[in-house]
């Protein structure tokens, strides 16, 4: 009769002892679970991060190419521009030359 009252405890706690098990891997397996779907989100939420930037350093570099293309258009300008009055300045002197020239003969 002890013997039978040991086995009927012994399968009692074991039986606790399976719920708390299988409990343990529920929780387990759910932790698992859920830090791996964080784990994803976080990496969703990086990748559409860099997109992002990507687009912006884009749009930044295209706005800096105009930008150096008009310096670039106005440098031309003021170089043409320069080289005319050189070109004028050195025709005048010229012109003064020849006339200081033919007064101090």
């Amino acid at each position: 009769m002890d013997r039978c009252a040991l086995e009927f405890i012994a399968r009692r706690w074991w039986r606790r002892a399976e719920v708390w098990i299988i409990a343990a891997l529920l929780v387990a397996g759910g932790a698992v679970l859920g830090w791996q779907s964080a784990y994803w989100a976080m990496a969703s939420t990086q990748a559409n991060q860099v997109t992002q930037i990507r687009e912006a350093y884009d749009a930044a570099m295209t706005e800096r190419d105009k930008r150096l293309d008009e310096l670039t258009r106005k440098t031309e300008s003021a170089a043409t521009k320069a080289s005319k009055a050189a070109t004028t300045a050195t025709q005048a002197a010229d012109k003064a030359d020849e006339a200081l020239n033919r007064v101090s003969p």
